[in-house]
């Protein structure tokens, strides 16, 4: 905070003001700062016009730097109130088997399109499978509230309030399965942006690790810890490589990442590989919106409802992706046989 100058500097400064001395040459005279000569002629009263008017006319006193403080504690107080992370470090599993990593994204639960009945099997799978956890990848509700057009709002099967009342029930329970979870553009976006905040982020975000952009994440397993990076959609993108973007962000952005997941695009993909002298798996989950009039209009005719998943090995490391949480198991199942 500025210290109070001298009345009679004040003073003396008013009356230089009145010359044709710049703030610089009066500065220079008194011995103080440019500031504190513009602040001191901001304080001044402007003359009234002569027009019979005479008041008491309120001169707003301040400074910029009487805000410094206020909007540091306020960060202060923001970060208290807040459940999202960027960084986390998760142990997965009893650190004696293998343990299962599936991205499972773009249910859009709410919409007329959604697969049901693939939600329901594919819950019940993620509950009775032993050592296997999930990554909430977003888009778990359709919250068509952008008001777009009457269509879109009409597509919806469950408003929005019965929307974040199935995944409120949802969460509580398949939380003990949940590895962490991101951010996603159909309910937390578009809740910000009509509100400043969105229920279905806070929804998450005290149930289980929340990454409310780009997440890293170091999965431990056993004694191996895999570093992770996972972001609803990643920017940057390739018709003939649905993978595009976790290599872009990997190397231009996290080259210490190994392990990537992604959502939004509504098309499964995986890969084992070396990139910049590193080996990495990427994987991008499918959807359960297999129905959706937007794809079949503007993308194609047939979507596929697969999540792709990874074992991630407790006694050496290792990262071998699968199709499908199936593969994995038999994968598994045969691992446990074998060290019988």
């Amino acid at each position: 905070m500025q210290k109070s100058l001298d009345k009679k500097v004040v003073a003396g400064v008013e009356r230089a003001l009145a010359t044709k001395l710049s703030h610089r040459d009066i500065a220079m005279q008194f011995g103080i700062s440019v500031g504190s000569v513009s602040n001191i002629r901001s304080r001044m009263a402007q003359p009234l016009k002569a027009t019979g008017v005479s008041a008491d006319k309120k001169i707003a006193t301040y400074h910029w730097r009487d805000f410094i403080e206020p909007a540091k504690a306020m960060q202060r107080l923001k970060k208290s109130t807040s459940w999202s992370q960027d960084q986390a470090r998760i142990a997965l599993g009893d650190g004696k088997s293998p343990v299962i990593l599936c991205g499972f994204g773009d249910q859009h639960i709410g919409s007329y399109g959604a697969n049901y009945d693939g939600f329901v099997s594919m819950t019940e799978e993620i509950v009775k499978t032993p050592g296997l956890y999930i990554a909430l990848m977003g888009d778990f509700a359709e919250m068509a509230i952008r008001l777009r057009g009457v269509l879109e709002v009409t597509s919806q099967v469950l408003t929005p309030e019965m929307q974040e009342a199935f995944m409120e029930s949802w969460l509580d329970e398949i939380q003990h399965k949940v590895a962490f979870a991101t951010w996603d553009n159909h309910a937390v976006m578009r809740q910000e942006s009509q509100a400043g905040t969105s229920a279905v982020k806070n929804l998450l975000a005290r149930r289980c690790v929340y990454h409310n952009g780009i997440g890293h994440s170091d999965i431990v397993v056993g004694k191996q810890v895999y570093k992770a990076a996972a972001s609803h959609k990643f920017r940057g993108g390739s018709m003939f490589n649905r993978l595009h973007a976790q290599g872009r962000y990997v190397r231009q952005q996290a080259a210490d990442r190994e392990l990537v997941f992604m959502g939004d695009i509504h098309q499964w993909a995986f890969s084992a590989t070396e990139d910049a002298g590193s080996e990495r798996v990427y994987i991008t989950g499918g959807t359960l919106h297999e129905n959706s009039g937007y794809a079949k209009r503007f993308f194609s005719l047939t979507t596929a409802a697969h999540y792709p998943c990874v074992v991630l090995m407790h006694d050496r490391h290792a990262m071998i992706p699968f199709k499908s949480i199936a593969e994995a198991r038999i994968f598994v199942a045969g691992w446990e046989s074998y060290r019988g």
